[in-house]
C-alpha cells in the first residue's frame, strides 16, 4: 500500500516493504519511473506549496492525479494487445454508500447532489454528468475502476465539473465518469487531499482554504442505526445590510431534504443590537429563512457565510403548539416544563402583587417568573448597563461651555448631597472629572417630604438641539386595549441609568459640589432629550411586540392579552425574554402581574373600558369654590375648558360649578374602540362653542368611545346657525379622523337644514 508520509519542506509517497517486489523491511521512495509505470505523480514531481492549509500543486507530467494509497494491478486486456490498469474504486469494502454526507451544489444551473466519500481513492461521477462538464485532455490513472461487489466499469475519461456551492462560492473537480446507468457523483480522497480538506462531522461541513478565501460546503449526514436529529451549524447564503430599527428576512443554508421542517436555534451574539428568533421552518431548495431584527445603532452588515446558529429537524414526538386561538392552560403547562422545567423560588416571590387566579394558574405563573431572578430580584445601587449599543448624546453646535457658581446650602442639606454623590460613585453612575462645563445641583423636595437629588440643567438645555424622536400618544395607547382582559405592569428599575452617556459629551453633564467636580457616565434626569433617547431604546428593545402585544411609555411597560391566563403566560415570557436579553432590571414592588384592572397613564383600565382614575376624581371632588380669576381658571382647566370667570358667583354660577364638579366625578366609562364595526358620530353647536361624541354600538346599545368640545372664536361665534352646525361636523370629522377615515360611518346632527 501506499502511505503518506510528511517532511518540513513537503511530503512524498512510500511504499511499505510487503507490496514492493524486494520485500524489503525498510520503506523506501518511489523512483519516477516506477511511479510512471502504476500512472500516479509523486512529489518529486509534485511541487507542494502550503497556504492556510491550502496545497497548491503543480504537475509535471501529464496524468491526471490518481490513488495516493493504492495503486492499480495491470491485467491483460481483452485484445491481448494493451494491458488494463484496474484501480479499486474504495479501499475500504463498507457497504454503506447510502449513509454518506451529501452536500448540494449547483452545476450549469441544475441542483444536484454530492456525496462525500473519504474512501473513495478517485472522485467518479455516472454518464448522466457527461453534460453537466467538460472533458480533459488527460490520461485517467485507470482504465476500469472496481467496486466493492466486485463489478468492474469502464473509465471514459477525466472531465472537469465548476459547482457553485450554497454560499455561492465555486469549486472545481476533476473526475472520472464510468460507464453505466449510475447517476451519483462521488467526491473522492483524491480532490480532498489535493486540497487539505478538513470535514467537521459535528458542524457539518467541509472546509478548506483556496489562497486566503475561506470556502465551506454544508453537508447532511446520516447516522446509521442513529436518528438524524443533531443541530448542524447553518450560515448565511450572501451578506446582509441591515438598516437601523428595521427588520428583514435572511436565507440560511441548511444541509437537508426538500421540505423538511426544522427548529433554528440563534447563537448568542457580540452584537447586542442584532437579535435573531428561534423559527420553526421549513427547507425550501437548501436554504431557510430567518428573521433579524436590527434593534437600533447604526447600519450593521452580515457578512456572506457567518454562523448565526444551528438547525436540527424535528422529531416524530414534538409537537408545535400555536398561539392563534384561546391556549388551554394544559398545553402552556406542558410548554413551560418543557421550556422551563424546574427552578428556585425568588427571594421576594411574596411580595409579588399578583392577580385573581386559581392555585393551579397561579403555581404557571411562578414558574415563568422564576426563570428571571436577575430581572425581578430586589438588588441594591444602579443595575449594570444596557447590552444593547445605544448612548445618550448631546449635540449643542459651535456654543462655548457653560459653568454655573454652585448654590450653598444648610449643614443638614450637604450631609444628603454629600451621601447621594458617595452612592453614585460606588454604582458608577458618576466619576470624577475636569473640564469647562459645570452645573449646580438643586435639591427637590417629594410629596412624602424626602428630597430628590437633581442637576440644574436649564441653561444646558437652552442651547441643546431637540431631538424629536415622540413619546407615544396616551389616546392611541388606550384606543389599542379593545378586547383586552388581562394586563401585567412593568416598572424599569432606574431605567434612565440603564443608559450611558456618550463618551465625547460626558463633560457636559458635570456638576459642582464642595467635593469637587463630577460628570454623569450614565443618562441623568433633566436632559432635554433624555426622554426621546430612553422611549427610541425601548422600542428598540420591545419592536415587534409593541402594539401587539404590549404597550410602551418610558419606563411604563404593560402587557396585555386578549385570551386566559395560559395565553398571558406565552405573552408575558416574550416581553422578559427582551428586557432580560438587553440587560434591563425591574423593580418588583411596583409591577403587578396578571390582573384584571390596571392603573395606567391617568386612567383605569378593565375589560368594559376606561375610567379616570379615582384620585384624580378626589382633586376635582375636594376643589374649593372659586373665590377669583386664577381659581376659575384653574378649575376650567382641570374640566377641559378655557373660559373666563367673574370675580364673585351668584346662585346659576354656583349651580353651574356643582353641575360640573357631579359630571366629571361621575367616572363615565368610555368603551374601547372596535374598528371591525361602524361609528357613530353626534354633533351639536351654539354661540358659545362646539361639542361632539363618537359612540359605538357593541352589542349593548350606544356605547361612547370619545367625547370632545371646543371654545368658538370671535369671528366663529358670529357664524348663523347653520354654519355653526356645518363648523361643527367639519371639526368633528378632522378630530375623529383616525377613527372615521377609510370607513363609513352614522353622522347624526339635530339641524334640519343639514
Amino acid at each position: 500500500m501506499l502511505e503518506r508520509s510528511r517532511r518540513p519542506n513537503g511530503g512524498y509517497y512510500r511504499m511499505d516493504g510487503e507490496c514492493r517486489r524486494g520485500r524489503h523491511d525498510a520503506a523506501r521512495v518511489l523512483s519516477p519511473e516506477e511511479a510512471e509505470a502504476i500512472g500516479i505523480a509523486l512529489p518529486s514531481a509534485t511541487k507542494v506549496l502550503r497556504s492556510r492549509g491550502k496545497r497548491t500543486v503543480t504537475k509535471q507530467y501529464d496524468y491526471h492525479s490518481g490513488s495516493v494509497y493504492a495503486h492499480p494491478r495491470v491485467e491483460q486486456g481483452d485484445d491481448g494487445r494493451r494491458p488494463r490498469r484496474v484501480g479499486q474504486l474504495r479501499a475500504v469494502h463498507a457497504q454503506t454508500v447510502e449513509s454518506l454526507p451529501m452536500a448540494r451544489v449547483e452545476v450549469k444551473g441544475k441542483d444536484e447532489r454530492v456525496k462525500l466519500d473519504t474512501g473513495a481513492q478517485y472522485s467518479v461521477a455516472g454518464e448522466a454528468w457527461k453534460e453537466l462538464g467538460e472533458r480533459q485532455e488527460v490520461l485517467p490513472p485507470v482504465d476500469y475502476v472496481e467496486g466493492f461487489t466486485g463489478a468492474v466499469s469502464k473509465v471514459l475519461g477525466v472531465w472537469r465539473f465548476r459547482m457553485k456551492t450554497q454560499y455561492g462560492q465555486y469549486m472545481e473537480v476533476d473526475a472520472l465518469i464510468i460507464e453505466g446507468a449510475t447517476t451519483e457523483f462521488l467526491l473522492g480522497e483524491d480532490w480532498m487531499l489535493s486540497h487539505g480538506v478538513k470535514i467537521d462531522f459535528v458542524s457539518c461541513e467541509m472546509k478548506w482554504y483556496d489562497g486566503d478565501v475561506k470556502k465551506v460546503v454544508p453537508f447532511a449526514c446520516t447516522r446509521t442505526g442513529q436518528p438524524d436529529d443533531q443541530p448542524a451549524k447553518v450560515r448565511l447564503v450572501r451578506r446582509a445590510r441591515m438598516q437601523t430599527q428595521t427588520c428583514r428576512n435572511v436565507a440560511v443554508a441548511v444541509a437537508a431534504p426538500e421540505g423538511a421542517v426544522g427548529v433554528f436555534m440563534p447563537r448568542p451574539r457580540t452584537k447586542a443590537n442584532l437579535l435573531l428568533a428561534p423559527t420553526l421552518t421549513t427547507v425550501r431548495g437548501g436554504k431557510i429563512v430567518v428573521p433579524v431584527l436590527n434593534l437600533i445603532g447604526a447600519t450593521t452588515k452580515l457578512p456572506s457565510r457567518e454562523v448565526l446558529g444551528t438547525w436540527a429537524p424535528t422529531s416524530d414526538d414534538m409537537t408545535v403548539m400555536e398561539l392563534d386561538g384561546e391556549l388551554t392552560n394544559a398545553k402552556v403547562k406542558r410548554w413551560a416544563d418543557e421550556k422551563f422545567g424546574e427552578a428556585k423560588p425568588l427571594c421576594n416571590e411574596g411580595e409579588l402583587r399578583m392577580g385573581h387566579m386559581g392555585a393551579e394558574d397561579k403555581e404557571l405563573f411562578l414558574q415563568l417568573l422564576r426563570q428571571y431572578p436577575a430581572l425581578l430580584e430586589p438588588r441594591t445601587g444602579c443595575p449594570p448597563a444596557t447590552t444593547l449599543p445605544v448612548e445618550h448624546e448631546i449635540h449643542t453646535g459651535n456654543e462655548p461651555p457653560i459653568k454655573v457658581r454652585p448654590r450653598r446650602y444648610a449643614q443638614s442639606e450637604h450631609g444628603v448631597i454629600d451621601g447621594e454623590v458617595k452612592g453614585m460613585l460606588k454604582d458608577g453612575v458618576i466619576e470624577k472629572g475636569d473640564g469647562a462645563w459645570g452645573f449646580p445641583d438643586v435639591l427637590v423636595k417629594k410629596k412624602d417630604g424626602s428630597v430628590r437629588f437633581c442637576i440644574d440643567y436649564r441653561m444646558l438645555n437652552a442651547i441643546t438641539k431637540r431631538d424629536v424622536y415622540p413619546l407615544p400618544r396616551i389616546d392611541d395607547t388606550l384606543d389599542n386595549l379593545h378586547g383586552a382582559k388581562r394586563y401585567t405592569s412593568l416598572d424599569l428599575h432606574a431605567g434612565y441609568w440603564q443608559v450611558p452617556v456618550a463618551l465625547k459629551v460626558r463633560d457636559k453633564t458635570a456638576f459642582v459640589t464642595r467635593q469637587g467636580r463630577f460628570r454623569f457616565m450614565r443618562m441623568p434626569f433633566g436632559l432635554a432629550n433624555a426622554p426621546g433617547t430612553f422611549q427610541r431604546m425601548m422600542d428598540a428593545v420591545l419592536r415587534g411586540l409593541t402594539w401587539q402585544t404590549c404597550l410602551v411609555y418610558l419606563d411604563d411597560v404593560i402587557v396585555f392579552s386578549r385570551g386566559g391566563v395560559g395565553q398571558h403566560v406565552v405573552e408575558l415570557a416574550m416581553v422578559l425574554e427582551r428586557l432580560s436579553n438587553a440587560g434591563l432590571s425591574l423593580k418588583a414592588k411596583k409591577c403587578s402581574f396578571a390582573t384584571e384592572r390596571l392603573e395606567y397613564l391617568g386612567h383605569e383600565l378593565d375589560e368594559k373600558g376606561v375610567r379616570p382614575m379615582a384620585s384624580l376624581v378626589e382633586s376635582v371632588v375636594n376643589f374649593p369654590v372659586p373665590k377669583d380669576a386664577a381659581a376659575i381658571k384653574s378649575f376650567v382647566h382641570m374640566a377641559g375648558y378655557y373660559r373666563r370667570g367673574g370675580m364673585e358667583l351668584g346662585a346659576p354660577q354656583q349651580e353651574a360649578f356643582e353641575c360640573l364638579k357631579r359630571v366629571l366625578t361621575g367616572r363615565p366609562l368610555l368603551a374601547y374602540p372596535d374598528f371591525s364595526k361602524p361609528f357613530t358620530l353626534v354633533t351639536d353647536a351654539s354661540k358659545v362653542g362646539l361639542e361632539a361624541a363618537l359612540t359605538q354600538d357593541q352589542g349593548q346599545g350606544e356605547q361612547p368611545v370619545a367625547y370632545a368640545s371646543k371654545v368658538n372664536a370671535k369671528n366663529v361665534a358670529q357664524y348663523g346657525i347653520t354654519d355653526l352646525e356645518c363648523a361643527a361636523v367639519i371639526w368633528a370629522v378632522k378630530l375623529f379622523r383616525p377613527y372615521l377615515y377609510g370607513r363609513k360611518f352614522r353622522l347624526v346632527t339635530d339641524h334640519a337644514a343639514l
